[in-house]
């Protein structure tokens, strides 16, 4: 028969095998999600296109991809290449665009002008660079919607490209 004592230390000799085994189990693990890691932004890192792009593991395969790339074809890209790593089993693509965040841009430019009346007046975003074009009837309604656009971004440039046709005198 076992002591009572004895059976307690067997116990407790049994739970501290089982944690030891469980901590490097876990250890290993967030190393391999580390080497996954770097891993897969090395991968993105031998692409130029890519530059903008990085990732992070979020659970065992789970690769998560945040930056910025160019256009819509480079995140594909990004996203294929993270895809093609040794142990990614999913990604996950927070991955945003400069054209995305041009027509971003360009939405609260036209929403401005609209609401200031230009009504056949449009932005086109490329950039730093901001291109009006379309119809007004002065040249101070030109210069007018110039200054609309300049007040939602200034720091960009405005490309003034709108034409001015007076309107009917009767």
């Amino acid at each position: 028969m076992i002591k009572p004592h004895h059976a307690s230390r067997v116990s407790l000799t049994i739970a501290a095998l089982i944690l030891t085994i469980v901590s490097a189990s876990s250890l290993a693990l967030a190393d391999s999600e580390a080497q996954l890691m770097n891993r897969v932004n090395a991968a993105l890192r031998s692409n130029p296109r890519l530059n903008g792009a990085k990732a992070y593991t979020a659970a065992e395969g789970v690769v998560v991809l945040y930056g910025m790339v160019f256009d819509e074809k480079d995140r594909a890209m990004a996203e294929q290449t993270a895809n093609s790593v040794p142990g990614v089993t999913s990604v996950v693509d927070n991955l945003r665009t400069k054209t995305g965040k041009w027509a971003d841009e360009e939405e609260r430019i036209n929403t401005q002008l609209l609401t200031s009346g230009f009504t056949d007046v449009q932005a086109r975003v490329i950039g730093p660079y901001i291109y009006l074009s379309g119809n007004v009837i002065s040249p101070a309604d030109k210069d007018r919607a110039a200054n609309v656009a300049s007040s939602v971004y200034p720091n960009k440039q405005i490309n003034n490209m709108i034409f001015v046709q007076p309107g009917s005198m009767f």
